[in-house]
């Protein structure tokens, strides 16, 4: 499915909202709030369909019967309104009821999950009304279109108020989620309020650290005393008020043979560390992983007065430790996940650099791109496998999947994925029916739209000649960070690769230069440790299912819900 917004116009993507039908002509009805279901007054959809019956194929019988689909929205019998929406006959309503027939289809479009549909309905519905904001920012928020979501609840609050029964009781979170996770404002602002949220967005993400935000905070709500976010703060911004910069202790392998990998986790913890002020940094106390038992270790944490611990690095000793601080109330993040499985009873925050974090984005970049036939290659390597598991867990078409042993084995795979082999086998057999040599060229591939490879730096540059030969290097080509980690890049000007940020930020540079983190191969473990600080400063206020979500040097990170923190990274193109 090919997810575009390009047909809704501009006041779309202005004005949002999402997903209860009210009608505010004819019967009027008591409004949900917050997604329950509350008395509709003199409104029983079955006994507005039997006088829909009785009425027969008139006007009349489609009003009610739209009437009575219209309450089962309301109070989420979408399987109901449907068969009632099945047989209804639209081409008899009256011209001021088409709007409402569109918001019932688009309603349950979206409880189907049918969002293409939802989408195409949209882009022909007039956005005037507080209903029509709400729709439009759920079908933004399903195609993870931020901004789009985020300006829909704007807008509708400021039509309806944003203490309105109608509203989600949580509204000021879901818009501050919304607004964390976008990339860009809207093009034009509504009203004042409107473009306050906006700044406060803009102004928090570039405070960086906690105790930076909470002095932007606090200047922005002296400013802007009559905004619904400053008399309703999202949860998250008024934790900010009480907070206090809290005490570290981190548990990384400073010794041994993984100490060059915990070393760049420390250099980046500091680095972020010394952004802040010296009135708010709190102090912090490393402990060596590699040189004491982690039980020794915890116990001397447990004795100070540590606010919070991050660490440990190492996947099995990140499993010890969650078993080991199960009870424990200290605020704690891992770097480094659980097992996939893993229901987290030990309450761990958990952040970690992984593969199937870029495959994942890969695979959102490339929806949004409009790519439905992709060839996905990947090696035996079990980082390129499960980044190839993750990617077709969000891939919502077939692939043409091809896995290599080894370089050698790389012409071979593409040559078998592009189909010339099997166009070589056929010239071979031709020429034996014949008796004679034949002219021959293999042709293109025109069934795919791009090619996704997970490979690493040497088998990328193979790859380019590989491509080449077999005649699929006009496709565009999707890779992870791998592709250009430890060896020359130079053949792969044009791959489209995710990247973390402290690598393709402007905001990172003094920081990668001073470290000379280009240049090294653990770039991503520095970015780790940076994110981990800024994390590490809102453990005090988080619980596991708090919306958050911040950018960071190893991507844009946020919550899952489950204490887990994901990240999303954005394209860059090499050489470009």
């Amino acid at each position: 499915m090919s997810i575009s917004l390009s047909d809704i116009n501009i006041s779309l993507l202005i004005f949002l909202g999402l997903v209860v039908i009210v009608t505010i002509s004819g019967c009027q009805s008591t409004l949900i709030k917050g997604g329950r279901t509350g008395e509709i007054s003199n409104s029983d959809p079955a006994a507005l369909i039997a006088a829909a019956e009785r009425a027969g194929q008139t006007r009349q019988g489609a009003a009610l019967r739209l009437r009575a689909v219209e309450i089962l929205i309301a109070t989420k019998d979408f399987q109901i309104a449907h068969s009632y929406l099945e047989a209804l006959n639209d081409h008899l309503l009256p011209q001021t009821e088409l709007k409402k027939l569109t918001r019932a289809q688009i309603a349950i479009a979206l409880h189907k999950g049918d969002i293409e549909y939802a989408l195409n309905l949209l882009s022909s519905l007039p956005v005037t009304e507080g209903p029509d904001h709400m729709l439009v920012a759920q079908v933004c928020a399903a195609t993870k279109e931020h901004t789009c979501a985020a300006d829909g609840w704007i807008q509708a609050s400021l039509i309806y108020g944003y203490n309105h029964e109608i509203l989600p009781e949580d509204i000021h979170d879901m818009i501050w989620q919304h607004l964390s996770s976008a990339r860009g404002g809207p093009a034009l602002y509504s009203h004042p309020h409107h473009h306050a949220w906006w700044l406060l967005q803009k102004q928090i993400r570039e405070a960086g650290s906690i105790t930076a935000q909470k002095a932007v905070w606090l200047t922005w709500q002296q400013a802007n005393p009559s905004h619904p976010a400053c008399i309703r703060p999202p949860h998250v911004l008024q934790k900010l008020d009480d907070y206090h910069p809290p005490t570290m202790a981190v548990l990384l392998p400073l010794t041994g043979n993984l100490s060059a990998a915990g070393r760049a986790v420390r250099d980046g913890l500091v680095a972020a560390y010394m952004e802040e002020t010296s009135s708010t940094r709190a102090p912090i106390q490393f402990y060596d992983t590699a040189a004491q038992d982690l039980a020794q270790i915890w116990e001397s944490v447990l004795n100070t007065d540590a606010d919070v611990a991050i660490g440990p690095l190492i996947k099995s000793t990140v499993q010890k430790f969650a078993d080991l601080t199960t009870h424990d109330p200290l605020p704690r993040l891992s770097l480094n996940y659980l097992a996939e499985n893993d229901p987290n009873e030990a309450g761990l925050f958990q952040l970690g650099i992984s593969i199937e974090d870029e495959a994942r984005s890969l695979a959102t970049h490339m929806l949004f791109a409009g790519f439905e036939r992709i060839m996905l290659l990947h090696s035996e390597a079990p980082w390129s496998r499960r980044a190839r598991h993750a990617f077709e867990s969000q891939w919502p078409y077939p692939i043409t999947t091809t896995e290599f042993a080894n370089v050698r084995g790389l012409t071979k795979a593409v040559g078998s994925a592009m189909l010339t082999e099997d166009s070589g086998q056929r010239k071979t057999e031709i020429q034996r029916i014949m008796g004679e040599k034949i002219e021959f060229l293999p042709r293109a591939r025109k069934d795919l739209d791009a090619i996704i490879t997970l490979t690493t730096n040497v088998e990328s540059r193979a790859l380019v000649p590989a491509l080449r030969f077999h005649f699929g290097d006009h496709l565009p080509i999707y890779t992870t960070s791998q592709a250009v980690r430890k060896g020359d890049a130079e053949t792969l000007t044009g791959f489209n690769l995710t990247e973390i940020p402290l690598l393709t930020d402007p905001k990172y540079k003094p920081l990668t230069e001073a470290f000379n983190v280009a240049d090294s191969n653990f770039a991503e473990l520095y970015a780790l440790g940076y994110d981990a600080f800024r994390l590490g400063t809102w453990l005090p206020v988080l619980a596991p299912d708090s919306r958050l979500s911040i950018p960071g040097a190893s991507g844009h990170l946020w919550l899952d819900g489950k204490g887990v923190f994901r990240r999303e990274l954005d394209l860059a193109t090499f050489g470009k």
